[in-house]
């Protein structure tokens, strides 16, 4: 069994359109042995199509969202909403 790796850490900015962006499209997660957690300064939710171990969690004025394990290696579109906005890039799970 492969080693757990580090939680894939994304941030997230609003885009001067007011469209809320990951600073990496696709997010590359390993099947199996990682996971994702979204951070931003201020409120947002994820939405993952056909996927819904997820935690959202406001602290200390970081807003953050984490994954669970990924069991299925394929792309999924997910949202990031926020700012009265919606974007929809992609994951990338990788075998």
């Amino acid at each position: 069994m492969p080693q757990d790796q580090p939680d894939k850490v994304v941030r997230l900015s609003i885009n001067a359109a007011g469209l809320p962006v990951p600073d990496q499209d696709p997010v590359q997660v390993k099947k199996d042995n990682q996971k994702v957690r979204w951070a931003a300064d201020f409120p947002f939710r994820i939405e993952i199509d056909g996927y819904s171990d997820l935690q959202h969690s406001n602290g200390g004025g970081t807003h953050t969202c984490k994954t669970g394990y990924f069991a299925d290696a394929k792309p999924y579109k997910y949202s990031i909403i926020a700012n009265g906005n919606t974007n929809d890039p992609t994951l990338d799970i990788l075998p």
